[in-house]
């Protein structure tokens, strides 16, 4: 009756003594617990005083040893308290998570995207906290306990649908990024990752600040044999992201980072070559200028185009076009010169026409 009259029962001092009343109560038995576990959740999102929200949060860790297939329903009520408005709430919610994943009695999963987020809190024990769960969870079972849940996270970070108190400014999503991959290291690794980030690229809604997002989380890793084919291969599901400015000064860092390993990998070269030419095709005049035709291409037109079978597209044919004038170019500039490849990595002199390349956009928190 309390409990679901605050506006009759107000005073603190009641409200906090009769949750602490029914968390004992449902203790005592599944049948309580399913019975009255939603009216409790919904006081640890709802309720206006903090002691009872702190009081709720502390129990959570015995309702879960007792009840854990039944507490699990209600795994993004926990999360989310990583988000409460009080520092002590928030800092409970984060010992018990990473209490019971620690002790490997919940499995990690994406949604520890959340503790990601406390590694920038301003309460400073919540981000010290933080920090030493992912060291300590990095320890276990080799390093892949961490690893095998970073996409998840990665994605979650960058997700355009995230509320307006998740949203992070650049300094702070790269600090984050950043913290994370002091624990990718192996080869298999950075193979496996890149894999999953272009898939999540390929995925990708049409919002530039998550292109962004992927395209420096990628410019991290540090690019093998295996990884620079991968990038190739995939090549079109990125490609025309690349007029994003930052996405392309992204892709610049992966080429030169990949440079740095030409001395101990001479075969990177051909690789490096290649994905440099793409690169550099994708922000040429014409490159440009299919993107935006296709851009202002009328619906109606792309849906006659379809009925029509499959067909060569306008961008693959300018591609084509642009391919075989460069062909020509470079034959005329290199005759008798084949072996000269001073130049590979130079980006075209020549001058582009003004068009608007997508512009910067920070992210607010």
């Amino acid at each position: 009756m309390i409990l679901l009259n605050p506006k009759e029962y107000h005073l603190e001092i009641l409200q906090i003594s009769a949750t602490r009343c029914l968390c004992k109560f449902m203790l005592l038995s599944l049948e309580l617990y399913e019975t009255h576990a939603k009216m409790l959740f919904d006081l640890l999102k709802n309720s206006t005083f903090e002691s009872v929200r702190f009081a709720i949060m502390v129990l959570m860790n015995d309702f879960y040893l007792k009840y854990p297939l039944a507490f699990a329903a209600y795994s993004n009520d926990i999360y989310g308290c990583l988000r409460d408005r009080s520092d002590n709430v928030r800092l409970a919610a984060l010992k018990t998570i990473s209490n019971l994943i620690l002790k490997e009695m919940v499995k990690p999963n994406g949604q520890i995207s959340e503790i990601a987020f406390c590694i920038i809190d301003k309460h400073t024990e919540i981000a010290t906290l933080a920090t030493s769960f992912f060291s300590e969870l990095a320890e276990q079972q080799d390093g892949e306990a961490l690893f095998n849940i970073l996409p998840d996270i990665f994605s979650n970070l960058v997700d355009s649908q995230l509320d307006e108190q998740r949203q992070l400014n650049e300094e702070d999503f790269k600090s984050v990024i950043d913290f994370l991959f002091k624990y990718v290291s192996k080869k298999k690794q950075t193979e496996s990752l890149v894999e999953k980030l272009l898939e999540i690229f390929r995925t990708a809604d049409g919002t530039p600040c998550v292109w962004r997002g992927l395209a420096y989380i990628m410019s991290k890793l540090t690019f093998n044999e295996q990884s620079l084919k991968g990038l190739l291969h995939y090549y079109d599901d990125y490609g025309e992201k690349l007029l994003d400015n930052d996405v392309y000064q992204s892709f610049l860092t992966i080429l030169d980072n990949a440079k740095k390993n030409l001395e101990a990998t001479p075969d990177l070269k051909v690789l490096i070559d290649a994905l440099s030419t793409n690169i550099n095709k994708e922000r040429s005049p014409n490159g440009i200028l299919i993107a935006v035709q296709q851009v202002q291409q009328p619906k109606a037109a792309r849906a006659g185009g379809a009925k029509k079978g499959k067909q060569t597209t306008s961008r693959s044919k300018a591609k084509a076009k642009q391919s075989d004038d460069n062909d020509d170019d470079d034959f005329k500039e290199n005759d008798g010169d084949d072996d000269d490849d001073e130049n590979v990595f130079k980006r075209p002199m020549r001058k582009e026409p003004k068009l608007q390349i997508i512009s910067q956009s920070k992210r607010s928190r």
